[in-house]
């Protein structure tokens, strides 16, 4: 099943994301662990880019439950060790349920792999300005809590594969 440069979104968008912990790579530069299952460097170097609270310890715990823009979510890339844990049944034209037709989202920490396994089938998430025909063979990658909704264009099967970041331990001194 091919993936056509994931969700093919609006390029640069971001989506913000909530801090859950720091810690530092081996050039000693801060990594922000996010609520999606991303990692993202964060760097304190005006005027392009402006983290003055890195540098202190008390500023930096203030952040987690902050907010935060993950790109990767806005490029609809899965996080590193996402994984598959439940299936949908396959959906056809006629059974594919209407809440999939509307607008609906993921739960929080949780991805959604839309795949077309016969036909085509029409892939809209607003927030990324995402509006693609998928085809048999193609995927679309729906990050957590995105509005987005699907169409079949005649006959179609699809199923929706649901993925998770396993929990791991946040670094110490986060």
């Amino acid at each position: 099943m091919t993936d056509s440069a994931n969700t093919q979104g609006g390029a640069g968008l971001a989506v913000p994301r909530r801090i859950l912990g720091f810690e530092r790579d081996a050039a000693d530069e801060w990594i922000v662990h996010l609520d999606c299952g991303h990692r993202r460097h964060v760097r304190h170097r005006p005027p392009l880019s402006e983290y003055p609270w890195l540098a202190d310890a008390a500023a930096r715990a203030a952040r987690v439950g902050a907010s935060i823009e993950c790109g990767r979510c806005g490029r609809g890339e899965l996080p590193d060790g996402a994984a598959a844990y439940r299936t949908t049944e396959l959906f056809d034209e006629t059974n594919l349920p209407a809440g999939l037709r509307r607008a609906h989202t993921i739960r929080a920490g949780a991805w959604g792999r839309v795949e077309v396994l016969a036909g085509r089938l029409r892939f809209v998430m607003p927030a990324l300005a995402v509006d693609r025909v998928l085809t048999a063979g193609e995927q679309a990658i729906i990050p957590p809590e995105l509005p987005h909704h699907v169409e079949p264009l005649g006959p179609v099967r699809m199923q929706v594969v649901f993925l998770r970041v396993p929990p791991g331990d946040l670094p110490h001194g986060s």
